[in-house]
């Protein structure tokens, strides 16, 4: 486990390269604008810079804002 400052998308993206990273989980509650929309900012930031699995985990009680007629 590694505990970094500054920008998450960024530091997580350059971790993940510098050690040769698998799977990253990230969990996201934030939905700004169309790259949050589903997913949340900093993991679709991260999702972008990495070459590996990403996983991302909604907190309990999350309600998609998208829905289905």
């Amino acid at each position: 486990m590694y505990l970094l400052k500054g920008d998450a998308g960024d530091l997580t993206s350059e971790l993940a390269q510098a050690k040769a990273i698998d799977l990253i989980a990230i969990g996201t509650v934030s939905r700004k604008g169309i790259a949050g929309f589903l997913i949340g900012n900093t993991a679709e930031k991260v999702l972008q810079q990495v070459n590996c699995s990403v996983l991302t985990i909604k907190p309990e009680g999350f309600t998609s804002p998208v829905k289905t007629d």
